[in-house]
């Protein structure tokens, strides 16, 4: 075969991945954390940039643009919550620069983006694992003993399935189950119901309290007896019981700890993500904010915020 052909193919099979990748949906950047140096007299030092979205990568965004722009006096960068959803429809309609997502984004979510020429990449910069969490006046005779859980059996919890939770084990309290959920949007909300509603055909009840983020609900929990709620692993402290869970009946029952999210044996595992409108420009605010996130330094401040770091931190 010619040369000039092969080199056709070559051109219309780069191109048909391109085209397809665009129709399917987002790309997931490569997971290899970029390590340039940042020019003292780069463009990017006079830029500014707004950051929105999930309350679960909240604490890891704002603790890295503190430090960020502590090195680097003469940038700016708003960290703000609200939820994924949120994150997803302002990047989208490009009121903000990057968006921060604890889930994937949803078809619908694509389909705009796909309507108004925006193509959305995701940066993985955490691992995170979704607590389930109870107010201690539940687990108080079990004589210091875990709840243990299937995810089956939080998700009868939620649908209302069970309403007290003796029900659920008849050690516990004859008391009506409180429930507490996230509000709409909320990509702890979409990881919890596909992990522990939908493979069991169950829907949330008609009644449970929503909340609008991480800290709310555990303060929540925390404050209300006989009640149940669950949150990202970086905010798991103080006044609330976390659930042991298994996956199924007959199986093992694990705490949501960092050694075992790591070793991929607590059920309900998600990546944390920062997202941009196509590949971040080089030498940009938000190329070089990324970056910074991914550095030894960034995932310091991962770690620090209670999640899981995915690359190198300072001292490794």
């Amino acid at each position: 075969m010619k040369t000039s052909t092969l080199a056709l193919i070559s051109l219309l099979s780069f191109v048909l991945g391109t085209v397809v990748g665009l129709i399917i949906g987002p790309i997931i950047s490569p997971q290899t954390p970029q390590t340039r140096a940042f020019p003292e007299d780069s463009a990017w030092r006079k830029e500014s940039i707004r950051v929105v979205g999930s309350t679960t990568v909240l604490p890891i965004g704002s603790e890295c643009a503190k430090a960020f722009m502590k090195k680097y006096k003469t940038v700016k960068i708003t960290v703000e919550g609200g939820g994924s959803g949120r994150g997803y429809k302002e990047l989208i309609d490009g009121v903000c620069q990057i968006g921060m997502a604890s889930r994937p984004p949803k078809e619908k979510e694509l389909e705009l983006a796909r309507k108004k020429g925006v193509f959305l990449v995701l940066h993985k910069i955490a691992v995170d694992a979704i607590a389930i969490v109870v107010h201690p006046s539940v687990v108080e005779r079990l004589g210091g003993e875990p709840l243990k859980l299937t995810l089956e059996d939080v998700g009868k919890i939620f649908a209302g399935k069970y309403t007290r939770w003796s029900e659920v084990d008849p050690r516990l309290p004859d008391e009506e189950i409180v429930v507490f959920t996230r509000e709409h949007g909320s990509g702890t909300r979409d990881t919890f119901e596909k992990f522990c509603l939908k493979p069991f055909g169950l829907k949330l009840k008609p009644g449970a309290s929503e909340v609008p983020s991480n800290p709310t609900m555990r303060l929540s929990v925390e404050k209300t007896p006989y009640s149940i709620g669950y949150l990202g692993m970086g905010f798991l402290k103080g006044g609330v019981v976390a659930v042991h869970l298994a996956e199924k009946k007959g199986e093992l029952y694990y705490e949501p700890t960092r050694e075992n999210a790591i070793a991929g044996i607590y059920p309900i595992v998600r990546y944390l993500y920062l997202v941009t409108n196509g590949i971040p420009e080089s030498g940009s605010l938000i190329d070089r904010f990324i970056d910074f996130v991914k550095s030894p330094e960034g995932q310091s401040i991962v770690e620090k915020c209670g999640f899981i770091a995915m690359y190198p931190r300072q001292g490794d």
